[in-house]
């Protein structure tokens, strides 16, 4: 965070927003409490802009400049996003998508060729089965694995408000997809079997994506950590199994677990945490 804002301090000084090495307290307190909102916005907005499964902060990263360019196109007077992807980069972190020239880092839109024959956009804002229909009637334009069991998880209508007021209408949907498979079956995946993971070892695959439609029900954007993905399943089946998960699932502390484990302690009891 340090880093953060001694870079957004200097990008300040470089707009002549004020004098460089002067900053008045008053002026720094109100400007750091609407950028310390402001940012704690595009975070949350962002979770819509994320793939539902095996989320990254390469992804998350993209997420973030995605969603804040969708609700304010012009950022010349702070350059949130272009401060963020520079502080990101410095602790060696590289937005999941290229984007453009204009806007690096951002989801690209889908490719062409989605058919909207057979769907009813009206009934997709409440409707999942609706909305199944469209994600396997188009599976091979939005590149699915078919053999795997396919759910459509959440589908939200949201109306956005950017910070001069334009509202943004769109509808968030999210599936996911899961593959059964023993450890010898996973070459045909081109995923890599852990060391030393032996062959009948049974194992469920996740991916999944998120589906940002327009207010007409098109799709905007289509964001996907996809079940058969040989680099991201390689790497999650190898921590896994390094961690011991598959030895014994009980005994995995993920973050989820640390965390609830905290809440549920006594204060008394808690563990001093220095900083």
């Amino acid at each position: 965070m340090n880093s953060f804002v001694e870079v957004w301090a200097k990008r300040l000084e470089a707009l002549g927003h004020v004098a460089p090495g002067k900053l008045d307290r008053g002026r720094v307190v109100e400007e750091g409490a609407m950028i310390a909102d402001y940012l704690l916005t595009m975070v949350i907005r962002a979770l819509d802009y994320a793939p539902p499964v095996n989320l990254e902060f390469c992804d998350f990263l993209s997420a973030i400049l995605t969603s804040d360019r969708e609700i304010n196109p012009n950022d010349e007077r702070y350059h949130f996003r272009e401060t963020l992807l520079d502080t990101f980069l410095q602790y060696g972190i590289k937005p999941a998508s290229e984007g453009t020239k204009e806007d690096p880092g951002i989801w690209a839109p889908p490719e062409k060729g989605l058919n909207y024959d057979l769907v009813h956009f009206e009934s997709m804002q409440r409707d999942r089965d609706e909305v199944f229909r469209f994600i396997w009637q188009n599976r091979n334009a939005l590149d699915l694995y078919e053999d795997s069991y396919t759910r459509v998880l959440s589908l939200r209508p949201c109306l956005r408000v950017g910070p001069d007021g334009f509202a943004l209408q769109e509808t968030v949907v999210e599936y996911m997809q899961i593959v059964t498979v023993l450890a010898s079956e996973l070459g045909r995946l081109k995923i890599e079997k852990p060391e030393d993971m032996p062959g009948d070892q049974d194992l469920m695959l996740y991916g999944g994506g998120t589906l940002i439609f327009d207010e007409y029900g098109h799709v905007k954007y289509h964001i996907t950590n996809k079940v058969n993905s040989p680099e991201r399943q390689t790497q999650r089946l190898k921590y896994l199994w390094e961690y011991g998960y598959y030895r014994d699932p009980s005994s995995f502390r993920n973050f989820a677990t640390l965390h609830l484990k905290k809440r549920a302690a006594p204060f008394a009891s808690s563990i001093r945490q220095e900083w």
